[in-house]
Order: structure tokens, then C-alpha cells, then sequence
């Protein structure tokens, strides 16, 4: 390949995948308060993983992607929907017994699973799932909203046999606030889950009551959507943090399904819903007209709501 050619495929690269050393995984839950064991019910990842499903979107054949790497709408659909290559794990993941109606957290970690010390799920603040004890916080350094999403199991189906390929609809999304006071040269608005690089908002949320009994994924991610380099004039994608949980819902309500919610990855693509903003929103200038969090409407137990930012 000749000099400029190669220069051209690098920037392009760059763009469409831009790199960070800011990179994590939700890999810890707690039910009712109480944190279980670091992946004893979330799905694993494998790493290393080479993970463009669809190479001719990009002109590349292959991306390496290590354990905290962000996940793209080029990737495998197993990827974007529960991290990569999960349905490798799937078997050896617990189901979490729980109802509807109780409360869900999940924390996420910074370093490779071989990096992790027994005293980072230990005496955290807060009492949070994860903790650095090395004077820095465990920090998320990426605009955009944490959300959860649960896709019941078919009948007939176990959840570990799951692959994620059905509907899921969004229960919990923490987004943007405004500031109370602009000082320090800050800019108006601020997001919860990055918080000025301190520690993030705690991602606390409540199954909804009426959710039918049943066997389900719960996805945890974050997506810090995408714009438009105007260097190389192609899409940089949105990057996407996703796990999923297995669950078992006992209910009141012993049948039934969920309101239609959305697909992954058919609406993951970089011009849906929230998966991309201009270059002002992106630099917390201001939101855009019309913008909406991305996954789709949010349930909350008794209808679907439009998802966007009320500030």
C-alpha cells in the first residue's frame, strides 16, 4: 500500500473508532442492596477479540477489540447486544432470582479482569460495587446515558440458550442534568454517569412491578453517541459499553409480555435515535433540537414515554 494510502485507511480508522484509555465494563449487580460476586450473573467477555461483522461498512477486514475496548454498530450483533462473544460464556453465568418490583445496581470496572484486587469490590464508597484504592476514582470519562434494557426469553427457550436476537425494552436510563450554578468555566449541562470525572451517579433502578414472570437478559450499557468527522468525512461512530445480566422475574403478573420495544442491533445503526448528536452537544454546548436518548422509548410499568433529556 502506498504512503498516502495507508495515511488515508489510518485517519480513517481513527475516526470511525477514536481511541481512549478511558475504557470500562459493568461487570458487578447488586439485588436489593446486597453486591453479588463480580460476574457470577453477567455474561463475560472474551478478549482478545478481533470484532468488524461487517468489514465493507469500514474497508477493513478485522479490529482488535481488548476486555474495557468499546463496542461499534459495524460489530457482530452478539457484540452490541451483550459484549463479545458472551454466548461463549453463557453457560457457566448464574440466574439471578428476583421480582418485580425490586432494585437493581451495577457497577462497572476500569482494568482488565486480571488487573482486578479483592479490594476493589470491598469497602467502597457509599457503599458502592467498585472502588480504586489507589487515590483516583472509579471514574466513567465518556459523555452520554447509562441505560437498562431487559428482553424476556422465548418460551420454550433457557436463558442461557439466549442470544438477545428478540425485543428489548428500556426500564432505567440516567442522562443529562443541569447544572444548579455555571462556574469554573463549566458548561450548563452535565451527565450523570461522567460527572466531571468524579464518581458517577449510582445506577439504581427498580424492575417495574408489572413485568411478567419469567426468564430475561438485562442489559446494561452506555453509549456515547457519534458525529461526523469533518476531516475524512465519514461517520465516528457511537461507542457502546454493553453486558447483560441473566434473570429470573417472579411476579404478580404470572403471564404476558413486555410493550414492543426495539431490536439489536436494527437499532443500533449510526443514524437511529440518539446514536449520533452535533459536534456543540457533544462539547456540552447544548442539546439538540429533538434529540432523544438512544434505545428506544422508556417503560415505566405502565406505559412507554418518549426518553430525552428534561433540562
Amino acid at each position: 500500500m502506498a504512503p498516502t494510502q495507508l495515511l488515508k485507511v489510518l485517519a480513517i480508522a481513527a475516526a470511525i473508532f477514536p481511541v481512549a484509555h478511558s475504557h470500562f465494563t459493568f461487570m458487578r449487580i447488586a439485588h436489593n442492596g446486597e453486591w453479588q460476586e463480580p460476574l457470577r450473573y453477567i455474561r463475560n467477555k472474551t478478549t482478545p477479540y478481533y470484532d468488524i461483522g461487517r468489514p465493507e461498512e469500514t474497508g477493513l477486514a478485522s479490529f482488535y477489540r481488548s476486555y474495557n475496548f468499546p463496542t461499534y454498530s459495524v460489530d457482530r450483533a452478539e457484540s452490541q447486544r451483550c459484549g463479545r462473544d458472551n454466548m461463549h460464556h453463557a453457560n457457566v453465568t448464574e440466574v439471578l432470582k428476583v421480582r418485580a418490583g425490586d432494585t437493581i445496581e451495577f457497577a462497572h470496572h476500569r482494568f482488565e479482569p486480571s488487573e482486578w484486587k479483592d479490594s476493589d469490590f470491598v469497602n467502597c464508597p457509599d457503599g458502592r460495587g467498585t472502588c480504586r484504592h489507589d487515590g483516583h476514582p472509579m471514574e466513567i470519562n465518556h459523555q452520554g446515558p447509562v441505560f437498562a434494557l431487559l428482553s424476556k426469553v422465548p418460551e420454550g427457550v433457557d436463558v442461557h440458550e439466549y442470544d438477545g436476537s428478540g425485543e428489548w425494552v428500556k426500564i432505567y436510563t440516567a442522562g443529562l442534568k443541569r447544572r444548579e450554578e455555571l462556574k469554573d468555566g463549566k458548561y450548563p449541562f452535565v451527565w450523570l454517569p461522567q460527572n466531571d470525572g468524579q464518581l458517577p451517579a449510582r445506577f439504581q433502578f427498580q424492575i417495574p412491578r408489572q413485568t411478567p414472570s419469567g426468564q430475561y437478559l438485562m442489559r446494561m450499557d452506555l453509549i456515547w453517541p457519534g458525529t461526523v468527522d469533518s476531516y475524512v468525512n465519514v461517520p465516528k461512530l457511537a461507542q457502546m459499553y454493553p453486558t447483560c445480566a441473566q434473570i429470573q422475574v417472579e411476579s404478580a403478573v404470572k403471564s404476558g409480555r413486555l410493550p414492543k420495544g426495539i431490536k439489536i442491533p436494527e437499532d443500533f445503526t449510526h443514524t437511529s435515535p440518539g446514536m449520533r448528536w452535533s459536534r456543540e452537544m457533544n462539547d456540552g454546548l447544548l442539546i439538540d433540537e429533538d434529540w432523544v436518548y438512544p434505545g428506544g422509548p422508556l417503560w415505566n410499568g405502565r406505559e412507554m414515554v418518549v426518553d430525552k433529556p428534561d433540562v
